[in-house]
């Protein structure tokens, strides 16, 4: 979460002993140049900008929002980040761009955890993108909501799907380590107390010390 370049390349420095990638938020940027950012980057970057509807701060048209990513994968970033909300016509421009780049579609239900079975289905309609990865977060209301979201786990490990899955809020902190131990592909810390660019998200070094005593 930086406002510029120069910000995000300080912040990626200080993240570089704690991470095993990282994360630039396009849309909390008041101007960045993707370029520069991603070379100066010790370890791979996931691009990504998360539009205010899925609980981020942008307000682009679709049109910027795919020419920012196109962007990024032309500037290498080894992931990027599009919103599975995003009408099938502008998500096509960047699957088809991607070359090397690796895709994410994500999918942020910012106030609730659906059902079960609506969960499900949205899963298996994002599947069928043709994604790498396919990442679902919901927003954890009471401790059990962590339980249909981390259960998407072994549906995508049969079905042969990557997957990003856990829950927001500060019920969902559990599932946001859970997720690792039972599979999920990754999970998002914050850099520092103060500096979460969501919702339950715990400091990296407090999370780093919490794996490794679960494994």
């Amino acid at each position: 979460m930086a406002r510029d370049s120069a910000g995000a390349i300080k912040k990626m420095t200080e993240a570089a002993s704690l991470a095993d990638m990282m994360e630039i938020r396009l849309d909390v940027m008041e101007s960045f140049d993707l370029k520069e950012i991603i070379r100066a980057a010790a370890k791979p970057v996931i691009v990504t900008y998360r539009s205010k509807k899925e609980g981020g701060k942008g307000l682009a048209r679709y049109e910027t929002r795919v020419r920012h990513l196109i962007a990024a994968i032309e500037a290498g970033a080894d992931f990027v980040d599009v919103e599975f909300s995003m009408p099938q016509i502008y998500r096509q421009e960047i699957f088809k761009t991607a070359g090397s780049s690796r895709v994410i579609v994500s999918k942020h239900f910012s106030s609730n955890t659906p059902p079960k079975d609506r969960i499900e289905q949205t899963f298996r309609k994002m599947s069928a993108t043709g994604a790498d990865i396919v990442k679902i977060v919901t927003y954890a209301m009471e401790p059990e909501d962590n339980l249909r979201v981390l259960g998407l786990i072994p549906l995508a490990r049969r079905l042969g799907v990557r997957i990003i899955a856990f829950c927001m809020g500060r019920s969902g902190r559990i599932s946001r380590i859970f997720t690792l131990v039972m599979g999920g592909y990754l999970s998002f810390a914050s850099l520092e107390e103060g500096q979460e660019s969501a919702s339950g998200q715990i400091p990296a070094r407090e999370m780093r010390k919490m794996i490794e005593m679960l494994s």
